[in-house]
């Protein structure tokens, strides 16, 4: 290597440890009674954890994916573009089509790679982006990798985007591109408004539904469900990380002719690995279970209740939403580092989103409930955060 290009990234790694960002991972278990164990004998309770509805220890989704390993092995043997589409996974999709209320689906590997494989297929550089700043990144990347005019309008001000599409008459295509439910605070885009704006300008619109499919709607139908929208997007990413089974994976999904065009032409599909066959499982015993009952769905949403009742009770400026996580505007970033380590030494683990996640001056505290999370165990977080805002007081 280089001794320039090894001095210039050892430098850079030496100002992160000043900084106190650099960051260092630690060897985790995570257990059943939503405890995070590592260095030894040490746990804490996991807030920051993304098995939502508890499926990683409930019996039958461990089941299925048992029966899944027995049945199809460990992985596909290739991608799906030559003999890698298992029977499972025209299934899966199958299911979730129908789940969803959508044309067709097509899985990845990923949430990522199913955001960075959407756009390039679709556009040129004679077409331009619009995307929400606070997007998932994943948008960003596959957005940028398009070959497209990329305009971020500001955070759900749709007057921006709209003077935005103003400037675009000589586009060929316009792509309006948003979250559903933005991950920093929970807050939903206005459908509606995106809605006018696309029939004014003549575009399409693409959401990431990743934090709204498995949670939000009749049986976790998402957000289009929640919400009683009769017109979808034209395409819909999401991931099953959240909701649908705690695992690896995600999809497209939308209108058949460009979830078609995608199986043709969409790099990260074809050239990609397909999620693991045990995945597959995993995730259609999450969408049978989701459509016989809605007991994790209700567990959570009323954990989520509870908790945001007893902090609006504190002089706490909680971001006040009807999605289940929680976030609590503590201002500076300094504030949040403050009370995540406090937090963290009475053995408990939240997260705290600060600037670019955040806007300046508005760091959050977010903590990610669970349908598995006890009442003792939500009582501790709320005591232990009322501490914690006595030190930044």
């Amino acid at each position: 290597m280089s001794a320039k290009i090894k001095k210039r990234f050892s430098n850079e790694l030496e100002n992160l440890d000043a900084a106190g960002l650099l960051r260092t991972e630690t060897a985790v278990v995570q257990t059943d009674n939503m405890e995070a164990c590592f260095d030894g004998d040490n746990s804490a309770l996991n807030f920051i954890g993304n098995d939502v509805l508890g499926w990683k220890s409930n019996i039958k989704v461990r089941e299925a994916a048992k029966e899944a390993l027995c049945s199809y092995g460990t992985g596909s043997s290739c991608s799906r573009a030559a003999i890698g589409t298992l029977d499972i996974f025209q299934t899966l999709e199958e299911k979730l089509s129908g789940f969803l209320g959508l044309d067709d689906c097509i899985v990845f590997a990923s949430n990522y790679l199913a955001n960075i494989g959407l756009f390039e297929p679709l556009t040129s550089k004679r077409d331009r982006i619009f995307i929400d700043e606070m997007c998932n990144p994943g948008l960003f990347d596959g957005a940028r990798l398009s070959g497209a005019d990329v305009i971020s309008y500001k955070h759900k001000d749709y007057d921006n985007l709209e003077y935005h599409l103003k400037c675009s008459q000589n586009s060929r295509f316009r792509i309006v591109v948003t979250d559903g439910i933005f991950t920093t605070d929970g807050g939903c885009a206005d459908f509606d408004r995106i809605q006018e704006l696309k029939e004014v300008y003549d575009a399409i619109t693409i959401v990431d539904d990743s934090l709204g499919v498995g949670i939000l709607g009749k049986n976790g139908k998402g957000t289009f469900n929640h919400l009683q929208l009769e017109k979808k997007p034209e395409l819909t990413t999401g991931s099953f990380t959240y909701a649908l089974g705690n695992v690896s994976g995600g999809f497209i999904g939308g209108d058949r002719d460009l979830v078609n065009w995608l199986r043709h032409t969409s790099r990260s599909y074809l050239l990609s690995e397909p999620i693991s066959p045990v995945n597959a499982a995993i995730v259609l015993k999450v969408l049978e279970i989701l459509e016989e009952n809605e007991s994790a769905l209700e567990s959570l949403h009323s954990i989520s209740k509870n908790v945001k009742e007893a902090m609006l009770r504190k002089d706490w400026k909680l971001i006040e939403n009807d999605y289940p996580f929680v976030s609590i505007n503590v201002g500076s970033t300094l504030n949040a580092q403050k009370m995540v380590e406090s937090l963290f030494e009475k053995n408990i683990l939240i997260s705290g989103l600060c600037y670019p996640n955040t806007p300046e001056g508005a760091s959050l505290l977010r903590i990610n409930l669970s349908s598995n999370h006890t009442t003792a165990q939500v009582d501790k977080l709320v005591n232990s955060l009322e501490e914690a805002f006595q030190i930044i007081a």
